[in-house]
């Protein structure tokens, strides 16, 4: 083989060597460029994973508090509205057992009603008694709040008295209490019982 032939196959070898070197060299650079892309892809979903469990808890977190302020403010509501159904109870309660009283009062003042003077002595320290009695039971009531209907002179109120008559007065218009012939007591501002009355009527 001639130099010129041994000349042209090594310059042939070191082409085929240096196209081989340039190949695997743009390889390395596809596979570091592909690598580098993966690299920056999970660096960006790493953050975005983060971002939605951190949202994911907020939300939960705020779902929680308006649960436990729902919680305090339907609890606030029944604790108001069981006191006030407990006080609504205590008042129809309080009337119904002083309204059962009421007759017991009658009857003591129809008894102090007897004139004093007409009766003997060692009855009357007994009727005194009764009267100390009296009061001492009209004080409780007042205590609770019970008071008797002022009726007489009074403009007839049928949510305060009860007609049970009509006479004729000099002494008050039309329609104007003349007589009690039963008292009648409030509970505060509520009736427990009517005033029983005479009402004047003039023709």
């Amino acid at each position: 083989m001639s130099k010129k032939e041994n000349k042209e196959e090594k310059d042939t070898v070191l082409a085929e060597d240096a196209e081989k070197v340039a190949e695997d060299a743009a390889k390395e650079k596809v596979d570091e460029a592909k690598g580098t892309a993966a690299d920056e892809g999970a660096d960006k979903k790493a953050p975005d994973a983060k971002d939605a469990a951190a949202k994911a808890e907020a939300d939960k977190a705020a779902k929680l508090q308006q649960q436990f302020v729902r919680l305090q403010a339907d609890f606030a509501n029944y604790k108001k509205r069981t006191a006030a159904e407990k006080l609504q109870i205590s008042e129809v309660v309080k009337m119904d057992v002083i309204t059962n009283i009421l007759p017991v009062i009658d009857n003591f003042e129809r008894a102090l009603q007897v004139p004093q003077d007409k009766v003997a002595d060692d009855v009357k320290s007994f009727i005194d008694g009764y009267e100390m009695i009296y009061k001492q039971l009209l004080g409780v009531l007042e205590k609770e709040g019970v008071t008797k209907i002022d009726a007489v002179g009074k403009p007839f109120d049928p949510n305060y008295h009860q007609a049970v008559m009509r006479v004729p007065s000099d002494e008050y218009d039309d329609d104007v209490v003349v007589e009690v012939l039963q008292e009648g007591y409030l509970l505060g501002d509520k009736t427990l019982r009517p005033a029983m009355v005479k009402v004047a009527f003039n023709g």
